[in-house]
Protein backbone atom coordinates (compact mmCIF):
# COMPACT_ATOMS: atom_id res chain seq x y z
CA UNK A 1 0.00 0.00 0.00
CA UNK A 2 1.52 3.52 -0.59
CA UNK A 3 0.45 6.86 1.03
CA UNK A 4 -1.52 7.62 -1.63
CA UNK A 5 -3.90 4.62 -1.02
CA UNK A 6 -4.37 4.65 2.79
CA UNK A 7 -7.53 5.03 4.07
CA UNK A 8 -6.77 6.61 7.60
CA UNK A 9 -10.20 5.49 8.63
CA UNK A 10 -9.76 1.93 8.44
CA UNK A 11 -7.68 0.56 11.44
CA UNK A 12 -7.52 -3.15 9.76
CA UNK A 13 -5.80 -2.08 6.29
CA UNK A 14 -3.45 -4.33 4.90
CA UNK A 15 0.16 -3.31 4.98
CA UNK A 16 -1.20 0.11 6.76
CA UNK A 17 1.79 0.49 8.55
CA UNK A 18 4.59 0.32 5.61
CA UNK A 19 2.20 3.49 4.85
CA UNK A 20 2.88 5.48 7.52
CA UNK A 21 6.24 4.46 8.03
CA UNK A 22 6.39 5.94 3.96
CA UNK A 23 4.24 9.30 5.04
CA UNK A 24 6.17 10.01 8.30
CA UNK A 25 9.68 10.32 6.19
CA UNK A 26 8.19 12.45 3.76
CA UNK A 27 6.34 15.03 6.16
CA UNK A 28 4.67 15.11 9.43
CA UNK A 29 1.68 15.85 8.16
CA UNK A 30 -0.19 15.10 5.07
CA UNK A 31 -4.01 15.77 3.55
CA UNK A 32 -6.13 13.10 2.45
CA UNK A 33 -8.08 12.78 -0.19
CA UNK A 34 -11.03 13.99 1.74
CA UNK A 35 -9.43 17.05 2.64
CA UNK A 36 -8.88 16.73 6.38
CA UNK A 37 -4.56 17.20 7.24
CA UNK A 38 -3.47 13.49 8.89
CA UNK A 39 -0.90 14.02 11.11
CA UNK A 40 1.29 10.51 11.48
CA UNK A 41 4.96 12.07 13.71
CA UNK A 42 4.97 11.37 16.74
CA UNK A 43 6.05 15.17 17.83
CA UNK A 44 3.50 16.66 15.57
CA UNK A 45 0.36 14.44 17.19
CA UNK A 46 1.82 15.70 20.97
CA UNK A 47 2.09 18.94 19.52
CA UNK A 48 -1.53 19.46 17.98
CA UNK A 49 -2.85 17.14 21.11
CA UNK A 50 -1.29 19.64 23.85
CA UNK A 51 -2.12 22.63 21.59
CA UNK A 52 -5.87 23.12 23.35
CA UNK A 53 -6.46 26.14 22.91
CA UNK A 54 -6.48 26.07 18.74
CA UNK A 55 -8.16 22.60 18.30
CA UNK A 56 -11.33 21.29 19.39
CA UNK A 57 -12.43 17.65 19.65
CA UNK A 58 -15.22 16.41 17.31
CA UNK A 59 -15.84 13.65 14.69
CA UNK A 60 -18.76 16.15 13.34
CA UNK A 61 -19.11 19.23 12.46
CA UNK A 62 -18.66 21.96 15.56
CA UNK A 63 -20.97 24.22 16.25
CA UNK A 64 -23.92 21.87 14.81
CA UNK A 65 -25.48 20.74 18.22
CA UNK A 66 -26.70 22.42 21.49
CA UNK A 67 -23.95 23.12 24.14
CA UNK A 68 -26.03 20.70 25.79
CA UNK A 69 -25.98 17.83 23.54
CA UNK A 70 -22.27 18.65 23.29
CA UNK A 71 -19.92 15.86 24.36
CA UNK A 72 -17.40 16.88 26.46
CA UNK A 73 -14.20 16.34 24.14
CA UNK A 74 -15.76 18.55 21.75
CA UNK A 75 -17.19 21.41 23.90
CA UNK A 76 -14.05 24.40 23.03
CA UNK A 77 -11.64 25.54 25.64
CA UNK A 78 -12.45 27.34 28.70
CA UNK A 79 -15.32 25.78 29.57
CA UNK A 80 -14.42 22.71 28.36
CA UNK A 81 -11.64 22.04 30.91
CA UNK A 82 -14.27 23.38 33.00
CA UNK A 83 -16.68 20.70 32.62
CA UNK A 84 -13.34 17.89 32.56
CA UNK A 85 -12.65 18.56 35.86
CA UNK A 86 -16.00 17.17 36.65
CA UNK A 87 -14.85 13.50 35.49
CA UNK A 88 -11.54 14.25 36.63
CA UNK A 89 -12.56 14.20 39.91
CA UNK A 90 -14.80 11.01 39.74
CA UNK A 91 -12.19 9.54 37.60
CA UNK A 92 -8.86 10.27 39.38
CA UNK A 93 -6.62 7.88 41.49
CA UNK A 94 -8.45 8.33 44.73
CA UNK A 95 -11.88 7.89 43.85
CA UNK A 96 -10.76 5.32 40.53
CA UNK A 97 -8.63 3.05 43.06
CA UNK A 98 -12.30 2.84 45.55
CA UNK A 99 -13.28 0.01 42.56
CA UNK A 100 -10.39 -2.03 42.55
CA UNK A 101 -12.08 -4.42 45.12
CA UNK A 102 -15.27 -4.62 43.44
CA UNK A 103 -13.48 -4.82 40.44
CA UNK A 104 -11.80 -8.09 41.52
CA UNK A 105 -14.18 -9.32 42.85
CA UNK A 106 -16.52 -9.36 39.33
CA UNK A 107 -13.62 -9.97 36.92
CA UNK A 108 -12.88 -13.98 39.65
CA UNK A 109 -16.43 -14.47 38.94
CA UNK A 110 -16.23 -14.21 35.30
CA UNK A 111 -13.37 -16.18 35.25
CA UNK A 112 -15.60 -19.01 36.82
CA UNK A 113 -17.73 -18.97 33.92
CA UNK A 114 -15.10 -18.50 31.32
CA UNK A 115 -13.17 -21.45 32.76
CA UNK A 116 -16.30 -23.67 33.09
CA UNK A 117 -17.27 -23.31 29.42
CA UNK A 118 -13.66 -23.93 27.85
CA UNK A 119 -13.75 -26.96 30.28
CA UNK A 120 -16.54 -27.61 28.94
CA UNK A 121 -16.55 -26.82 25.10
CA UNK A 122 -12.67 -27.11 24.76
CA UNK A 123 -12.23 -23.61 23.81
CA UNK A 124 -13.65 -20.18 24.68
CA UNK A 125 -14.96 -16.83 23.25
CA UNK A 126 -13.06 -14.81 26.05
CA UNK A 127 -14.04 -11.65 24.78
CA UNK A 128 -18.27 -12.60 25.69
CA UNK A 129 -17.43 -14.14 28.64
CA UNK A 130 -14.59 -12.19 29.84
CA UNK A 131 -13.33 -9.06 28.68
CA UNK A 132 -15.91 -7.26 27.05
CA UNK A 133 -18.32 -7.61 30.53
CA UNK A 134 -15.39 -5.75 32.96
CA UNK A 135 -15.52 -2.41 31.43
CA UNK A 136 -19.49 -2.44 31.79
CA UNK A 137 -19.38 -3.76 34.93
CA UNK A 138 -16.95 -1.04 36.40
CA UNK A 139 -18.31 1.96 35.27
CA UNK A 140 -22.10 0.98 36.10
CA UNK A 141 -20.30 0.67 39.49
CA UNK A 142 -18.56 4.33 39.33
CA UNK A 143 -22.46 5.62 38.28
CA UNK A 144 -24.03 4.11 40.81
CA UNK A 145 -26.27 2.19 38.50
CA UNK A 146 -27.21 -1.87 39.28
CA UNK A 147 -25.02 -3.90 37.85
CA UNK A 148 -28.09 -6.04 36.77
CA UNK A 149 -28.06 -4.05 33.21
CA UNK A 150 -24.17 -4.28 32.35
CA UNK A 151 -24.94 -7.01 29.75
CA UNK A 152 -27.19 -4.25 28.14
CA UNK A 153 -25.03 -1.50 28.60
CA UNK A 154 -22.52 -3.32 26.33
CA UNK A 155 -25.23 -4.25 23.85
CA UNK A 156 -26.20 -0.59 23.99
CA UNK A 157 -22.78 1.19 23.60
CA UNK A 158 -22.46 -0.99 20.61
CA UNK A 159 -25.55 0.02 18.69
CA UNK A 160 -25.28 3.73 19.46
CA UNK A 161 -21.91 3.65 18.13
CA UNK A 162 -23.37 1.62 15.02
CA UNK A 163 -25.91 4.06 14.50
CA UNK A 164 -23.46 7.24 15.02
CA UNK A 165 -21.43 5.61 12.65
CA UNK A 166 -24.29 6.31 10.17
CA UNK A 167 -23.54 9.21 7.63
CA UNK A 168 -26.58 10.84 8.23
CA UNK A 169 -26.73 10.45 11.84
CA UNK A 170 -23.07 11.99 12.73
CA UNK A 171 -24.14 14.99 13.71
CA UNK A 172 -27.29 13.79 16.10
CA UNK A 173 -27.39 14.29 19.47
CA UNK A 174 -26.58 11.38 21.11
CA UNK A 175 -29.31 10.98 23.38
CA UNK A 176 -31.22 10.77 20.45
CA UNK A 177 -29.57 7.98 18.86
CA UNK A 178 -31.15 5.16 21.24
CA UNK A 179 -34.26 5.77 22.63
CA UNK A 180 -34.00 2.69 25.44
CA UNK A 181 -30.72 3.23 26.61
CA UNK A 182 -31.38 7.42 26.97
CA UNK A 183 -34.62 6.38 28.72
CA UNK A 184 -32.98 4.14 31.13
CA UNK A 185 -30.52 6.39 32.12
CA UNK A 186 -32.59 9.41 32.30
CA UNK A 187 -34.51 7.31 35.15
CA UNK A 188 -31.45 7.37 36.78
CA UNK A 189 -31.10 10.95 37.20
CA UNK A 190 -34.44 11.21 37.82
CA UNK A 191 -34.46 8.94 40.94
CA UNK A 192 -31.44 10.74 41.91
CA UNK A 193 -33.26 14.52 41.72
CA UNK A 194 -36.35 13.03 43.75
CA UNK A 195 -33.93 11.88 46.40
CA UNK A 196 -33.36 13.37 49.78
CA UNK A 197 -30.20 11.67 50.06
CA UNK A 198 -28.87 10.27 46.69
CA UNK A 199 -26.00 8.07 46.04
CA UNK A 200 -22.53 9.83 46.38
CA UNK A 201 -21.97 8.48 42.35
CA UNK A 202 -20.99 9.93 38.98
CA UNK A 203 -24.52 11.20 38.11
CA UNK A 204 -25.36 12.91 41.64
CA UNK A 205 -21.78 14.68 40.97
CA UNK A 206 -22.74 15.63 37.46
CA UNK A 207 -26.30 16.98 38.66
CA UNK A 208 -24.59 19.27 42.01
CA UNK A 209 -21.62 20.28 40.07
CA UNK A 210 -21.77 23.96 38.96
CA UNK A 211 -19.96 25.50 35.56
CA UNK A 212 -19.82 29.13 35.62
CA UNK A 213 -22.10 29.38 38.29
CA UNK A 214 -24.51 27.27 36.68
CA UNK A 215 -25.44 23.92 37.17
CA UNK A 216 -25.47 21.53 34.18
CA UNK A 217 -29.12 20.97 32.66
CA UNK A 218 -30.45 18.04 32.80
CA UNK A 219 -30.12 17.18 29.45
CA UNK A 220 -26.41 17.54 29.70
CA UNK A 221 -25.97 15.58 32.15
CA UNK A 222 -27.46 13.29 30.07
CA UNK A 223 -25.33 13.85 27.37
CA UNK A 224 -22.10 13.54 29.17
CA UNK A 225 -23.32 10.17 31.12
CA UNK A 226 -23.87 8.68 27.66
CA UNK A 227 -20.60 9.57 26.72
CA UNK A 228 -18.88 8.43 29.85
CA UNK A 229 -20.27 5.05 29.29
CA UNK A 230 -19.65 4.45 25.65
CA UNK A 231 -16.09 6.01 25.77
CA UNK A 232 -15.13 3.80 29.06
CA UNK A 233 -16.69 0.25 27.52
CA UNK A 234 -15.38 0.52 23.97
CA UNK A 235 -12.05 1.70 24.90
CA UNK A 236 -11.09 -0.48 27.88
CA UNK A 237 -13.19 -3.54 26.21
CA UNK A 238 -10.70 -3.57 23.04
CA UNK A 239 -7.61 -2.30 25.75
CA UNK A 240 -8.16 -5.98 27.58
CA UNK A 241 -8.87 -7.81 23.97
CA UNK A 242 -5.88 -6.58 22.80
CA UNK A 243 -3.81 -7.65 26.06
CA UNK A 244 -5.41 -10.49 26.22
CA UNK A 245 -4.52 -11.65 22.32
CA UNK A 246 -0.67 -10.56 22.80
CA UNK A 247 -0.62 -13.10 25.90
CA UNK A 248 -2.95 -15.60 23.92
CA UNK A 249 -0.51 -15.47 20.65
CA UNK A 250 2.40 -16.06 22.19
CA UNK A 251 2.58 -18.43 24.96
CA UNK A 252 6.07 -17.94 25.79
CA UNK A 253 5.17 -14.30 26.40
CA UNK A 254 2.54 -15.19 28.98
CA UNK A 255 4.77 -17.75 30.52
CA UNK A 256 7.34 -15.04 31.34
CA UNK A 257 4.93 -12.34 33.07
CA UNK A 258 3.67 -15.57 35.40
CA UNK A 259 7.35 -16.01 36.47
CA UNK A 260 7.23 -12.10 36.80
CA UNK A 261 4.25 -9.79 37.27
CA UNK A 262 6.02 -7.01 37.46
CA UNK A 263 5.95 -6.93 33.47
CA UNK A 264 2.25 -6.31 33.79
CA UNK A 265 2.19 -2.96 33.92
CA UNK A 266 4.93 -2.81 31.09
CA UNK A 267 2.53 -5.41 29.16
CA UNK A 268 -0.51 -3.03 29.13
CA UNK A 269 1.96 0.15 28.01
CA UNK A 270 3.54 -2.04 25.07
CA UNK A 271 -0.69 -2.68 24.00
CA UNK A 272 -1.13 0.64 24.42
CA UNK A 273 1.19 1.64 22.44
CA UNK A 274 1.64 -1.24 19.34
CA UNK A 275 -2.13 -1.63 19.53
CA UNK A 276 -3.53 1.48 20.49
CA UNK A 277 -7.20 0.96 21.22
CA UNK A 278 -8.42 4.40 19.91
CA UNK A 279 -6.48 4.62 16.61
CA UNK A 280 -7.38 8.68 15.55
CA UNK A 281 -8.50 11.30 16.95
CA UNK A 282 -10.39 13.67 15.29
CA UNK A 283 -9.78 17.85 16.18
CA UNK A 284 -11.07 20.85 14.30
CA UNK A 285 -8.22 23.65 14.46
CA UNK A 286 -9.81 27.10 15.89
CA UNK A 287 -7.14 29.13 15.47
CA UNK A 288 -3.97 29.07 12.62
CA UNK A 289 -1.05 27.55 14.12
CA UNK A 290 1.99 25.67 13.30
CA UNK A 291 2.78 22.33 14.12
CA UNK A 292 5.97 21.42 13.40
CA UNK A 293 6.74 23.62 10.56
CA UNK A 294 2.88 22.71 8.31
CA UNK A 295 0.49 25.65 8.64
CA UNK A 296 -2.91 24.36 10.24
CA UNK A 297 -5.96 26.62 9.39
CA UNK A 298 -8.73 27.96 11.19
CA UNK A 299 -11.08 25.13 10.20
CA UNK A 300 -9.29 22.48 8.85
CA UNK A 301 -10.20 19.01 10.22
CA UNK A 302 -7.46 17.16 11.76
CA UNK A 303 -7.07 13.50 12.18
CA UNK A 304 -4.34 12.71 14.56
CA UNK A 305 -3.14 9.42 13.84
CA UNK A 306 -2.07 7.30 16.87
CA UNK A 307 -1.35 4.70 15.51
CA UNK A 308 1.59 6.41 13.27
CA UNK A 309 2.89 7.79 16.38
CA UNK A 310 3.14 5.28 18.16
CA UNK A 311 5.14 3.13 15.94
CA UNK A 312 7.56 6.27 15.26
CA UNK A 313 10.82 4.97 14.16
CA UNK A 314 12.35 8.03 15.53
CA UNK A 315 11.09 7.40 18.71
CA UNK A 316 10.83 3.99 19.19
CA UNK A 317 13.57 1.61 18.25
CA UNK A 318 12.52 -1.72 16.71
CA UNK A 319 9.10 0.61 16.39
CA UNK A 320 6.68 -2.13 14.84
CA UNK A 321 8.56 -5.24 17.91
CA UNK A 322 6.34 -6.04 20.61
CA UNK A 323 9.02 -5.33 23.44
CA UNK A 324 8.21 -6.12 27.02
CA UNK A 325 11.95 -4.02 27.66
CA UNK A 326 11.39 -0.69 26.99
CA UNK A 327 13.00 1.44 29.13
CA UNK A 328 10.06 4.35 29.15
CA UNK A 329 6.96 1.84 28.74
CA UNK A 330 4.77 5.00 29.21
CA UNK A 331 6.09 7.17 26.63
CA UNK A 332 3.57 6.81 24.20
CA UNK A 333 0.19 8.67 22.85
CA UNK A 334 -2.23 5.49 23.54
CA UNK A 335 -3.97 7.84 25.90
CA UNK A 336 -3.69 11.06 24.19
CA UNK A 337 -1.35 13.89 25.25
CA UNK A 338 -0.83 17.04 26.74
CA UNK A 339 -4.36 18.60 29.00
CA UNK A 340 -6.59 16.64 27.23
CA UNK A 341 -5.26 13.31 28.04
CA UNK A 342 -7.98 10.47 28.40
CA UNK A 343 -9.64 11.06 31.81
CA UNK A 344 -10.39 7.61 32.30
CA UNK A 345 -6.41 6.20 31.94
CA UNK A 346 -5.94 5.00 35.03
CA UNK A 347 -9.64 3.60 35.38
CA UNK A 348 -8.67 1.41 31.60
CA UNK A 349 -5.22 0.60 33.59
CA UNK A 350 -6.74 -0.61 36.15
CA UNK A 351 -9.28 -2.86 35.13
CA UNK A 352 -6.47 -4.50 32.74
CA UNK A 353 -4.38 -5.05 35.24
CA UNK A 354 -6.71 -7.16 37.34
CA UNK A 355 -7.99 -8.57 34.72
CA UNK A 356 -4.35 -9.76 33.61
CA UNK A 357 -3.85 -10.55 37.24
CA UNK A 358 -7.16 -12.54 37.39
CA UNK A 359 -5.99 -14.70 34.61
CA UNK A 360 -2.50 -15.28 36.35
CA UNK A 361 -3.91 -16.62 39.00
CA UNK A 362 -5.61 -19.36 37.90
CA UNK A 363 -4.76 -19.97 34.61
CA UNK A 364 -1.20 -21.90 33.55
CA UNK A 365 -1.27 -21.82 29.98
CA UNK A 366 -3.78 -19.40 27.21
CA UNK A 367 -3.33 -19.88 24.01
CA UNK A 368 -5.11 -18.92 20.38
CA UNK A 369 -7.85 -21.52 19.76
CA UNK A 370 -7.42 -23.49 16.24
CA UNK A 371 -8.24 -21.79 13.59
CA UNK A 372 -9.24 -18.23 15.03
CA UNK A 373 -8.77 -15.90 12.63
CA UNK A 374 -8.42 -12.29 13.99
CA UNK A 375 -11.93 -10.54 14.12
CA UNK A 376 -11.71 -7.02 14.35
CA UNK A 377 -14.08 -4.39 16.28
CA UNK A 378 -15.62 -3.03 13.60
CA UNK A 379 -15.78 0.52 14.76
CA UNK A 380 -13.93 2.48 12.42
CA UNK A 381 -11.84 4.50 15.12
CA UNK A 382 -11.16 1.60 16.91
CA UNK A 383 -8.88 -1.58 17.13
CA UNK A 384 -9.53 -4.64 19.41
CA UNK A 385 -10.79 -7.95 18.56
CA UNK A 386 -14.88 -8.14 17.81
CA UNK A 387 -14.59 -11.66 19.59
CA UNK A 388 -11.39 -14.15 20.74
CA UNK A 389 -11.78 -17.95 21.03
CA UNK A 390 -8.91 -19.30 22.98
CA UNK A 391 -8.04 -22.42 24.89
CA UNK A 392 -6.89 -22.18 28.42
CA UNK A 393 -5.13 -24.63 31.09
CA UNK A 394 -6.68 -23.86 34.92
CA UNK A 395 -3.77 -23.99 37.41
Amino acid sequence: MKKAEINPFDSESANRNEAFREMRAESPIHETEGGQRFVVSQKAVEDGLKSVDHFVGSFGDVGQLAEEDTLMAAIPEPRHGKVRKLFNSALAYNHASQIEPFARSYSAARLDDTLARAARDGEVEIMETFARRIPSAVIAEVLGIPNDRIDDFARWSDEVLEIQGQEDRENAPIASLHAEFARYLDEQIQIRMDSADPPNDMITRLLNAEVDGERLSRRAVLTQTLFLIIAGNETTRNLIGNVIHRLAEDPSRYERIRKDRALVPVLIEESLRLDAPVQLLARTCTEDIEIDGVLIKKGDRVLHSIASANRDENVYPDADQFRLDRPKPRDHVGFGAGPHICPGAFLARMETQVAVETLLDRVDKIELASGYVWDPNPVFWALGPRTLRVTLNPS
